[in-house]
């Protein structure tokens, strides 16, 4: 991911919209619980972009509302308004971190035995401990990235 990709701030309204971007590989963290001056305030400290539903925010170059219900429509608009370039699979889906690579036998008691067995590339969440290996949701996620891209 360049350094100067920007980095998003995503309202309650849009949580699957934040997790796509995630995938993505796109710094994107998700505010559930905060008011309107709060969720500003987040924006401006952390440099970010927020992308909202809510028509009540000030027009504002770091402020993008948000059209569609649609999450996979959401999506395909972010990327083509910010010109992303994405990189799957680098940041937590849930964490919102950088995925690190590890060691296989690193994995071996955290995974289920057939993955451990099938499988050779693992990534971790450093904050999370999640594990990521490419099973069938990284299809699934991958059939995802290429219609938003295509």
């Amino acid at each position: 991911m360049s350094p100067d990709s920007p980095r998003f701030i995503v309202d309650f309204m849009l949580g699957k919209l934040a997790r796509n971007l995630r995938l993505l590989g796109f710094d994107t963290v998700y505010i559930r619980h905060l008011n309107r001056k709060d969720i500003l305030t987040r924006t401006l400290e952390g440099g970010r972009i927020l992308l909202t539903r809510a028509h009540s925010f000030p027009r504002r170059s770091d402020i993008y509302i948000i059209e569609t219900d649609e999450p996979l429509e959401q999506t395909r608009e972010v990327v083509k308004v910010f010109n992303l370039s994405p990189r799957p699979f680098t940041r937590c889906a849930v964490c919102n971190l950088p995925i690190e690579k590890v060691n296989k036998e690193d994995v071996k008691e955290k995974v289920p035995p057939h993955v451990f067995k099938t499988q050779n590339e693992f990534g971790r969440c450093k904050e999370c401990g999640r594990i990521y290996w490419k099973g069938t949701h990284y299809e699934h996620i991958s059939e995802m990235i290429g219609k938003i891209m295509g």
